[in-house]
């Protein structure tokens, strides 16, 4: 048996895709964060959040429309050198035009997920059930890695070099991407069967309206719509308080690029730990059903703490806790829905969550942020309450279905 088989390629080749997207976005995020901060101020985050809904739907619709047309290589090709332009116009034009940063800070919000979306795609129409449980950690954990070696950049360039300059640094980066997915997509299961589209020719608004009828009809597609909404919200509520406490003490920007870089640094440490070990512990020990209540059980003890002792470290490590989960085994776990579904609802109806409705949640957030800002570690409590009644629900028929 040849080591470099076509499994094994497509295995390789989709850990170095996830090593890149994970590397880049490391470098663009502390940067986007951290040039929005200095420009607008930290209060004005909700308003940017607001904004991801419209370019969030047109991307969503975009991408439904396009997929069928021009192919996976094709389309992600594009989204590549539309990512590229926005960083290289940004890093030149920012001294120049700091309201950019505003623009950028919403691009970056929803080209991560399109990104996350076209390499998951492939992903679940080639690894088979069997096998997600074992790979889909290794997966996450090696992205992982590459946002501790992207994170190292920003962590000891930012102050030399300046924010806006590091976003060069990423080019050569998207070049590696594109070489890796082109062969990734060759040794899928998506070169070899179309996508199986009901209504493959239609129009954007028709393409997202199609996707929203799929969810709508499968109750793991509701699920995974549902702890998404409810993951976002609670990860909004903490990213808000975080990067508010962060413009006050850190008032200026590549410092505070500096920080939050080596703070995600070491998030990025406890993620790929979680990634590579403790998802594949909490499924093989508590199984699916449990592995997902633990989340928000965890979650909320978390809020608890900070109810009592909001101090400014307790919200860091509350804030790096959060990503750590959601990077690593709420992502596991939720990809891992999406494998016994068929291929329409793997592509499209998947960009409707994962795009669409992941950055939706950030706009509701931003809605209960500006009403209820006294309140978000009450609310936060709530969500994980919440959370845990839309497990029994949705998880109900889950081991009959893929057993």
């Amino acid at each position: 048996m040849k080591i470099f088989n076509k499994e094994n390629a497509f295995i390789l080749l989709a850990m170095l895709c996830g090593f890149f997207i994970c590397a880049e976005y490391a470098i663009v995020r502390p940067v986007s964060n951290s040039l929005f901060i200095h420009v607008f101020g930290s209060h004005c985050f909700p308003y940017a959040w607001l904004a991801t809904v419209p370019l969030s739907l047109l991307a969503v619709s975009l991408y439904n429309y396009l997929l069928p047309r021009w192919g996976c290589n094709r389309l992600f090709f594009a989204s590549i050198v539309a990512v590229i332009l926005v960083n290289s116009v940004i890093s030149f034009a920012f001294p120049f035009f700091p309201k950019l940063s505003f623009f950028f800070y919403v691009w970056k919000e929803v080209y991560i997920m399109l990104m996350f979306q076209q390499l998951w795609s492939v992903i679940h129409a080639t690894i088979p059930l069997n096998r997600a449980k074992a790979l889909y950690g290794i997966f996450f954990g090696v992205g992982g890695l590459g946002s501790i070696f992207g994170s190292s950049i920003p962590s000891f360039f930012a102050v030399e070099y300046g924010s806006e300059t590091l976003l060069l640094m990423t080019l050569p980066l998207y070049a590696l991407l594109v070489l890796s997915y082109r062969q990734l997509v060759k040794v899928s299961s998506v070169a070899q069967l179309p996508i199986e589209l009901e209504e493959a020719k239609q129009t954007s608004w028709r393409s997202f309206s199609y996707g929203c009828k799929l969810i709508r009809d499968s109750r793991f597609l509701l699920f995974a719509l549902i702890i998404v909404i409810l993951m976002q919200l609670s990860s909004a509520f903490l990213d808000f308080e975080f990067n508010d406490a962060l413009g006050r003490l850190y008032p200026d920007k590549d410092l505070r690029t500096q920080f939050s870089a080596r703070l995600l640094a070491i998030g990025h440490f406890a993620t790929v730990t979680l990634q590579f070990v403790g998802s594949y512990l909490f499924i093989r020990l508590l199984g699916v059903k449990k592995s997902h209540l633990a989340i928000p059980l965890l979650l909320g003890c978390n809020c608890l703490l900070y109810a009592f002792f909001p101090l400014f470290s307790l919200l860091s490590f509350s804030f790096m806790a959060i990503k750590a989960f959601d990077f690593s085994i709420f992502g596991v776990l939720r990809e891992m829905l999406y494998v016994p579904l068929k291929s329409d609802e793997k592509f499209r109806a998947k960009a409707v969550i994962d795009i669409f409705a992941y950055r939706a949640a950030k706009a509701g957030a931003a809605f209960l942020i500006l009403a209820f800002q006294p309140f978000l570690t009450e609310l936060s409590i709530l969500l994980c309450a919440l959370w845990i009644g839309a497990i029994f629900w949705g998880l109900k028929d889950y081991e009959k279905v893929t057993a």
